[in-house]
C-alpha cells in the first residue's frame, strides 16, 4: 500500500484536532499500525529528535529504538486496533545517535480507513538522571552510615529514633531493630533523662543548624549499663517536611580515661618537681654553707699557714723548694677561687637579699667579664625596679634566665644578649633574647638535651610557662611568664 504524504494526511484531520496536534509542546506523531511507518509528526517532535519533516515521515517507529530494543518494541507496537491507551517507558534514539529516556502514550485513531495510532511522548531523561543521582547519593549516604565507626542517630524533635546506624549499634550495644521507635533518652544515664526533652526542643526552636553537645564531652549509657564518654554534635534538617535532629557521636571513653591518667601523672610530676626544687634549695643552702664555713675557712687557714712558712724560711732555702712552695701557693689560690665560683653558682649573689633584678644584673656583669666580645644588657621599666616576687618565683625565673644565657653563649654565636623584665605584684614576664643563629621553625631539642626541659619543669612547678622560639628579625627568644591562679600557693604576700 502506498503511504500517503504527511501533508495529505494532515489535511484529512479535523481543524481543531490539527491545531491540538501541531501546536502541542510535547512531541507527537501518527504511525500506521500495520506498517509502523510514520504518517504525521508535529514540530515539537522534529525539534526534539533533530529530523526534518521529510526525513521523519520516512521513518519507521522502530527506527527510533536502539537495536537492542527493536524486537521488544515491534511486539509492543503491533497492538489490536481497539486496544486501550497504552503507556510505556522506552529509550529513543535521536538523529545524532544520542539516546534519551521517554514515556510514550498511544491512542487508536482511524484516518480514511487507515488504522493508526497517535503517540504522545514525554522526555524523562533529565528526570531519570536526577532520580539516578538521588539513588546514587542515597546509596553513598547509606554506605557512609554503614561504614563509619561513629554513631549517627536520627530522631524526631520528641526524641523518637528513626535512624540507628551500625556505629551506634557497636557503641551502645543495642541492635537497630531494638532502638527504632524508642526514645533517645534510653541512651542516657538516668540523671540526665529528665532535662533531655527540653534540651531537644530548645535546640529545635533556636533555628541553629548545628551545635556541639554539652561542653565537648557528654555521657552515654550502653546496654550493659556501662557509662560512656562521647564527643558529639547535634544538627537539624528537614526530611519530607518533617524536622529531624541528627546526633553524631564518637566514643572517647578510653581517650578521656587516658587523658585523666595523664593529667594525674602530670600533677604528680609537678608536685614532685616542687618537692625537688624545695629540696634543691635546702641542699644548695647546706652545701653553700659547708663550702663557705668549712672548706672555705680551711683553705683560708691553709693559705695563712703557707704564707707563714714562706716568711719563716731561711734565705738559703734551695731553689727547688722555693719553686714547689710557689706552685703550692698558686694551687691554694686556685682552690679558693674555685670554691667561690661554686658558691656563686649554687647560691646566686643578691637574689635573696636584693631580689631578682639585682641578681640578674650581677649575673650579666659577671658574664661580660668572661665574654667581653658580647654586648650584655638588661631592660627593666622604672616602675618594675622596686618589685619583689615570692622567693620560689624569683628563684625559678633566675634559673630559667641563667639556663637561657648559657644556651645562648654555647650555641647561638651571638654578639648581643639582652634580658627584658617587667611585671606587677601579681605577674612577672621575663625574656632572654639573642641575635645569633636562631631556631628553625618546628625544631626540637636534641634527645638527651635537658636544658629546655628543665626550664619547662621549673616554670610548671610554680604555675608559670616557658616558650622558646625565634626572635623578631634574627636570633632566639626565651619567655618566662608567671601569673598566679586564684588557688595558687605562689601568691605575693
Amino acid at each position: 500500500m502506498e503511504t500517503p504524504l504527511s501533508e495529505d494526511t494532515a489535511r484529512r484531520l479535523d481543524i481543531g484536532y490539527r491545531l491540538l496536534f501541531e501546536n502541542n509542546p510535547l512531541p507527537m506523531w501518527v504511525y500506521d499500525v500495520q506498517t509502523l511507518r510514520m504518517l504525521a509528526v508535529n514540530d515539537a517532535a522534529l525539534a526534539q529528535y533533530g529530523y526534518s519533516k521529510q526525513a521523519f515521515v520516512g521513518l519507521s517507529v522502530l527506527d527510533l529504538h536502539p537495536p537492542g530494543q527493536a524486537a521488544q518494541a515491534q511486539q509492543h507496537l503491533q497492538l489490536a486496533p481497539g486496544a486501550p491507551v497504552n503507556q510505556k517507558l522506552w529509550q529513543h534514539r535521536l538523529a545524532n545517535g544520542e539516546l534519551i529516556d521517554v514515556e510514550v502514550v498511544t491512542e487508536y485513531v482511524e484516518l480514511d480507513g487507515i488504522q493508526a495510532r497517535l503517540a504522545l511522548v514525554r522526555d524523562l531523561t533529565a528526570q531519570r538522571s536526577s532520580e539516578q543521582q538521588v539513588r546514587e547519593e542515597h546509596q553513598t549516604l547509606s554506605a557512609v552510615l554503614d561504614s563509619t565507626t561513629d554513631a549517627i542517630i536520627s530522631i524526631t524533635v520528641d526524641g523518637e529514633i528513626k535512624v540507628f546506624n551500625p556505629g551506634a549499634e557497636r557503641i551502645f550495644g543495642y541492635s537497630r531493630e531494638q532502638m527504632l521507635g524508642q526514645n533517645m533518652a534510653l541512651l542516657l544515664p538516668e540523671r540526665y533523662r529528665l532535662a533531655h526533652p527540653q534540651q531537644l526542643h530548645s535546640f529545635a526552636e533556636s533555628g541553629a543548624t548545628s551545635h556541639m553537645m554539652g561542653m565537648g564531652i557528654v555521657k552515654g549509657l550502653r546496654a550493659d549499663g556501662q557509662e560512656l564518654d562521647l564527643e558529639g554534635t547535634l544538627s537539624q534538617v528537614h526530611v519530607q517536611h518533617e524536622r529531624r535532629l541528627i546526633a553524631c557521636l564518637r566514643d572517647v571513653t578510653e581517650r578521656a580515661r587516658s587523658e585523666a591518667q595523664f593529667q594525674q601523672s602530670r600533677a604528680q610530676l609537678s608536685e614532685l618537681t616542687q618537692r625537688l626544687m624545695t629540696q634543691e634549695k635546702t641542699l644548695v643552702k647546706q652545701l653553700a654553707k659547708a663550702l663557705h664555713d668549712q672548706l672555705g675557712q680551711t683553705l683560708a687557714a691553709v693559705r695563712m699557714a703557707h704564707e707563714t712558712i714562706q716568711a719563716l724560711q731561711p734565705k738559703e732555702t734551695p731553689a727547688a723548694v722555693q719553686r714547689q712552695q710557689a706552685q703550692l701557693g698558686k694551687l691554694i689560690g686556685q682552690s679558693i677561687h674555685q670554691v667561690r665560683q661554686v658558691l656563686v653558682d649554687l647560691r646566686p649573689p643578691l637574689l635573696e637579699d636584693q631580689g631578682l633584678i639585682a641578681a640578674l644584673d650581677n649575673e650579666l656583669r659577671n658574664r661580660s667579664l668572661t665574654h667581653p666580645e658580647i654586648d650584655f644588657s638588661i631592660d627593666v621599666p622604672p616602675e618594675t625596679e622596686p618589685m619583689r616576687w615570692p622567693s620560689e618565683v624569683e628563684y625559678a625565673a633566675f634559673m630559667v634566665a641563667r639556663e637561657a644565657l648559657e644556651n645562648a653563649l654555647r650555641h647561638a654565636n651571638a654578639s648581643t644578649i639582652a634580658v627584658r623584665l617587667e611585671g606587677t605584684a601579681m605577674s612577672l614576664h621575663l625574656q632572654v633574647l639573642d641575635n645569633g643563629v636562631g631556631i628553625e621553625v618546628g625544631a626540637t631539642a636534641p634527645i638527651g638535651h635537658l636544658g629546655v626541659f628543665g626550664m619547662h619543669e621549673r616554670a610548671q612547678a610554680i604555675g608559670a610557662t616557658v616558650t622558646v622560639g625565634a626572635a623578631e628579625g634574627q636570633g632566639a627568644r626565651v619567655r618566662f611568664s608567671w601569673q598566679p591562679g586564684p588557688a595558687s600557693p605562689w601568691c605575693a604576700s
